[in-house]
């Protein structure tokens, strides 16, 4: 079974194509035979990606930091039940970023700080051959904009090489393949 890890915002977004992206993400992952691995977030378009997933499917993997496990397990642990997840409380954000990598696959849909660290890392962990996960951005209206061209920027300045780019672009869940 292909292990996809989602990076995601961990607060709900003001933009409703943003919402249904997340939404939508969940069930294509289920249909597709995915575990679904996340960071351990019942809240925000996690929340929303991860409850529409239950919909169709208890794979789940959870990777909790040890600062966040008292809080947000029993969270998850409520909505999810008994099934066939695994809660796995890692000791640091470090060592979670370390597990993400570990994954067939990730995708990077829209959020915060957080989300763009996690991009970052998966990217340059995978150029220096640390990984070869997929790594794909989901673009939702454009969300991710400022982002590429500011790679772009940097290559063409002379600061990246042509091959410092290791993912791949789409705009929308439909268009990601399995």
């Amino acid at each position: 079974m292909k292990r996809v890890f989602v990076c995601e915002g961990m607060s709900i977004s003001n933009n409703e194509k943003i919402k249904n992206e997340a939404i939508k993400l969940g069930e294509i992952l289920a249909i597709n035979g995915c575990t679904y691995v996340q960071g351990g977030c019942a809240e925000g378009l996690m929340g929303l990606t991860l409850k529409e997933f239950l919909k169709y499917s208890k794979n789940v993997e959870f990777y909790i930091p040890k600062n966040y496990f008292a809080n947000d397990f029993p969270i998850i642990n409520k909505l999810v039940g008994e099934s066939n997840n695994k809660f796995i409380q890692v000791n640091s954000e470090s060592e979670r970023l370390n597990k993400i990598i570990q994954c067939d696959e990730i995708i990077v849909m829209p959020g915060g700080s957080g989300t763009i660290e996690e991009l970052l890392f998966c990217n340059e962990t995978k150029r220096s051959k640390e990984h070869n996960a997929k790594l794909t951005i989901v673009n939702v209206d454009n969300f991710f904009n400022g982002l590429l061209q500011q790679m772009n920027d940097n290559m063409k300045n002379g600061l990246s090489s042509n091959n410092a780019i290791k993912w791949e672009v789409v705009d929308s869940v439909d268009k990601l393949s399995f």
